[in-house]
């Protein structure tokens, strides 16, 4: 893997996409992990069945509980984190042009599914760009990687190579995601099946979709973003942080109330 080469893909295109960039066993024990917080539920409420009816039928009756499980994965899967900060890939990250790389968001799991979602963009992301949503270094970067072995049925991400270069194109976030107005005919169209192990790298200016899924299956994917603490206008503007992480009042008022 020449990893000049690469920083050089990524500066002009925006986006690199890597095979086997980690031990397939490792990517696939984490989507295991994830669908084990889910299968306690399952067992607690008897629903029976195979993975994607059980996913439905917790969803559609127990959906405060189907939620409470996205939450745990997202914030505490420890084979997650791990990923996250695994060695060769902050090396990457660095060969890549990141001097010193910082996790500026938490890690993220997405499993996606049309009758998994209360509307679209819960699971088909429309048209954005990252960056605005996250106001990180200007060579912040996404690495993206599939749970399982994916095919254009389930949907993957398209990428728009070279839109990266049209900086900031909006400063509204609108239901989580910095939708953009853009000319899909303007740009290349990338959209690739990818193996588990396989990466995608993207700048957080890049813009980007998701697919449509047409095989009825669950996509399992995660991704991580990265800012590079050393970036000149990162650090002139006092390194913001838009995220806001904070308790429900109202889920542990509900909570306190119904146990005691």
């Amino acid at each position: 893997m020449d990893r000049l080469a690469l920083k050089k893909e990524l500066e002009d295109q925006g986006l690199i996409i890597i095979p086997g960039l980690f031990d397939p066993r490792m990517i696939g024990q984490i989507q295991q992990a994830a669908k084990a917080i889910f299968e306690i539920q399952f067992r607690h409420f008897g629903i029976e069945g195979d993975y994607l009816t059980k996913m439905k039928s917790l969803f559609e009756n127990h959906l405060e509980e189907f939620i409470a499980c996205g939450k745990m994965i997202q914030s505490g899967l420890i084979e997650l984190y791990q990923l996250a900060v695994n060695p060769s890939l902050i090396d990457l990250l660095k060969d890549l042009g990141l001097e010193h790389p910082l996790m500026c968001t938490r890690p993220v799991l997405f499993f996606n599914h049309p009758d998994l979602a209360k509307s679209e963009h819960f699971y088909k992301p429309p048209m954005h760009q990252d960056w605005t949503s996250m106001l990180s270094s200007d060579d912040s970067v996404v690495v993206w990687i599939p749970l399982i072995d994916l095919g254009i049925g389930h949907g993957p991400v398209i990428f728009y190579p070279g839109s990266h270069k049209l900086g900031p194109l909006t400063d509204r976030i609108t239901n989580g995601f910095a939708e953009v107005d853009f000319d899909r005919t303007a740009y290349p169209r990338v959209q690739r099946e990818m193996k588990l192990g396989d990466a995608a790298i993207f700048s957080t200016l890049l813009v980007h979709e998701s697919g449509i899924i047409t095989n009825n299956e669950i996509r399992w994917s995660c991704h991580f973003r990265y800012t590079n603490m050393l970036d000149k206008t990162f650090i002139e503007n006092g390194f913001p942080h838009p995220y806001i992480y904070k308790s429900s009042q109202e889920l542990i008022d509900k909570y306190l109330h119904k146990n005691s």
